[in-house]
């Protein structure tokens, strides 16, 4: 059974009633004096609180996909992760693509389904020649893709990043909504019509990477920065320039998004950070990204960047929460760093939790404000 499976919940819950119910008929036999009796209730207590808080856990974990399999959970524990190298072979080949048409705006197929009326959402499934790295990648096409009329239109693209470890592929689709909130915001007349793809920077398995080329390791970044858009280019009809190509992410999706818009500000024209951090982290689930070099990861650490660097051509939505929102201080210190040619925009709430119950309210008025900036061919 998977982690975030019904049986799997299912089956805890069954546990804890059943640690209850056992604990209910054997305490009278317990209620003796002595060691071994005193030991004995003891360990149904812990027994029973132990049940009912791993049936909580894994209740929450279902409910916001903190980690959607039992490899995600053991790799974040710290195991699994395995570095990547360049595959072999000129790297200025086109990166590997292969493309998987789904029906509907999820990936479950529907007779009815007509893309030019509906839209669609297909699967790529990229390898860059440049980095060795592969990973999936989820694509919404709006309605206008598929009508007659728009068949030489090149539509504006947004990569889409989860969070850190992103235990979901779907977590766009079926967390995020973004396929349906799209369609409905197109079909208003609120936003353009824009080619939405999406994926989770989790793409070694068990290393939050924070979309780092790391030396002597995964080169994450030049996978997201240069593999990737090139994958897409070459299989639909896109902006050959930066002014349509943006990033949005939410919590490290969002650290990815700002970051990679900044330093490749010859791709990207504009970004949203969702929660998202602005420092360069080290902790136990990024290990040393740097090298042990300070310099290095200096570079990654975009407040330190605004401050000592020339700031880029680049436009950036920071949304977060004045209360609750962990990483609201490294959004305060990077609002505060950001000078021209940076155009920094904000969406604030007056609380939230570092949770994709927030992350969703962020996502409406972030694909709004994109769609006002990018621009088609």
């Amino acid at each position: 059974m998977g982690l975030t499976s019904p049986g799997t919940l299912s089956l805890l819950i069954l546990l804890a009633f059943g640690c209850m119910a056992a604990t209910v008929r054997a305490w009278p036999r317990a209620a003796a004096p002595g060691h071994r009796a005193v030991g004995a209730r003891a360990l149904m207590l812990v027994g029973c609180q132990s049940s009912v808080l791993l049936t909580l856990v894994a209740a929450l974990n279902a409910h916001y996909l903190f980690y959607g399999s039992w490899t995600d959970l053991l790799s974040a524990a710290g195991g699994g992760a395995q570095a990547h190298r360049p595959a072999g072979g000129n790297a200025a080949a086109a990166t590997r693509v292969v493309r998987t048409v789904q029906a509907g705006l999820d990936p479950g197929p529907r007779a009815e389904h007509v893309p030019a009326k509906d839209g669609q959402v297909e699967r790529l499934d990229i390898r860059g020649v440049r980095t060795g790295l592969a990973s999936q990648a989820y694509v919404y096409l709006p309605p206008q893709y598929f009508q007659r009329a728009s068949a030489a239109r090149r539509f504006p693209v947004v990569i889409l990043l989860a969070g850190y470890p992103a235990a979901d592929r779907l977590v766009w689709i079926r967390q995020g909504h973004v396929p349906e909130d799209a369609a409905r915001a197109q079909a208003r007349g609120r936003i353009q019509p824009m080619i939405y793809v999406m994926m989770r920077p989790t793409v070694v398995r068990g290393w939050d990477t924070e979309c780092a080329d790391v030396p002597g390791g995964p080169q994450v970044e030049t996978f997201f920065a240069q593999d990737v858009p090139e994958a897409v280019a070459g299989t639909y009809r896109v902006p050959r320039d930066r002014s349509g190509w943006a990033l949005a992410g939410y919590s490290t999706g969002g650290f990815c998004a700002a970051k990679l818009a900044m330093l490749h500000s010859d791709r990207f024209s504009a970004a949203v950070s969702m929660a998202g951090h602005f420092d360069a982290l080290m902790d136990p689930t990024t290990r040393d990204l740097y090298g042990g070099s300070r310099a290095v990861r200096r570079s990654d650490d975009l407040v330190w960047r605004l401050r000592n660097l020339p700031a880029p051509p680049v436009s950036i939505l920071v949304a977060s929460a004045d209360v609750g929102e962990k990483t609201f201080p490294s959004a305060q210190r990077f609002m505060r760093a950001a000078r021209p040619p940076l155009v920094v925009d904000k969406v604030l709430l007056r609380s939230g939790g570092h949770n994709f119950k927030t992350f969703r309210k962020y996502i409406p008025p972030s694909v709004r404000w994109l769609s006002a900036r990018l621009r088609g061919e």
